[in-house]
This record gives structure tokens, sequence and C-alpha cells, in this order.
């Protein structure tokens, strides 16, 4: 999946365990299956799918992390 994939207002569930980082070897971000809905698309980043997770949360995640629901 690229990011052009993902359109604002989609929703989406993540595909595994997140952690931060290019190498996803930083803090934890969330769990496998957090819902959320895509609030922005930067065609060209790398992690440009930018994601407000049911947790509040609001996170950038690559398109590989996420899965369309």
């Amino acid at each position: 999946m690229i990011v052009d994939d993902f359109k604002i207002s989609d929703s989406v569930v993540t595909s595994r365990e997140i952690c931060a980082g290019r190498n996803e070897n930083g803090p934890f971000v969330c769990h496998r299956g957090t819902k959320g809905i895509v609030v922005k698309v930067e065609s060209g980043e790398w992690d440009g799918v930018h994601v407000e997770l049911e947790t509040g949360v609001l996170w950038w995640f690559k398109p590989s992390q996420l899965d369309s629901v």
C-alpha cells in the first residue's frame, strides 16, 4: 500500500503493534487493532498517513502499518 491509497476520513486499524521511529525501535505507540480516522495524507512522506486514534493520540503512520476498515 502507498500513502495515496488513504483518504481523509477513512477508517483504519493498525496492522501490528506500533513503536515510534523509522525502524520502529522507539517508544510504544499503540497495540495491533487500534482504530482511528485519517486526518491528513502527505504524499511523498514515508510516514505520511496522519491518524487520530480512538485513544485520542494523533500519530503519523507508514501505509504498511494500517489496514482500511
